[in-house]
């Protein structure tokens, strides 16, 4: 029988997972008058699930050598920037499948982290790559009525810094219990991603 303090775990993780499934009513509307650089930058900072999927990025990166850090750091830019520009021309045809792929990231970043995993420089900024096309094409239903480019170039630069300020605090954890305490992050994004992934399904199969 689970004890109080694994309850509490798993309820924890049952509440930010709920805060991970998407709403129609989470369409940041509120945000188009602030610009559409700002707007670009809002958007990603208040997306929970793009954040914890370049915060389990950045923990995955920090069990590999730093010289990689800025590869990854560059292909996640890159990639979200471009993400934008894909999202707005595929339209409504990706925007239903956006949430269940980035939870399937947040699994795989969550796994590989808590794994330790290290297989070479190809999967890890290959995982950047395309995780940085989603959060970028997830934000696309955003942009009506606001400068395409200045949205991409701010949600680009808001995702790079959070995965630059998420490298340097993972790499303060150098000690034997600070790789202890990235690990368990890693499973906890993980374990959301997968209910994320769960959820996501949950209502096609109740439809069937």
């Amino acid at each position: 029988m689970p004890g109080p303090s694994r309850t509490r775990q798993r309820s924890l993780l049952l509440g930010l997972a709920a805060c991970l499934i998407p709403e129609a009513a989470e369409a940041h509307t509120g945000l188009t008058g602030i610009g559409s650089f700002w707007a670009g930058v809002a958007h990603l900072l208040t997306s929970l699930d793009q954040l914890a999927f370049l915060l389990g990025l950045a923990i995955w990166t920090s069990f590999y050598d730093r010289r990689f850090d800025a590869r990854v750091i560059a292909a996640a830019f890159g990639a979200a920037f471009i993400g934008v520009f894909l999202g707005v021309r595929l339209g409504g045809a990706v925007k239903s499948d956006m949430p269940a792929v980035l939870a399937a990231l947040m699994l795989a970043v969550g796994l590989a982290g808590a794994a330790r995993l290290r297989a070479g420089a190809a999967p890890l900024l290959g995982v950047a790559a395309a995780g940085g096309l989603v959060v970028g094409a997830a934000g696309a239903e955003a942009t009506p009525g606001l400068s395409v480019a200045l949205f991409a170039l701010g949600g680009s630069i808001a995702g790079a810094s959070v995965l630059s300020y998420g490298l340097l605090l993972a790499r303060r954890l150098d000690l034997e219990w600070g790789r202890i305490a990235r690990r368990a992050g890693a499973s906890w994004i993980a374990a959301i991603g997968l209910m994320v992934l769960a959820w996501s399904f949950a209502p096609h199969t109740r439809a069937g």
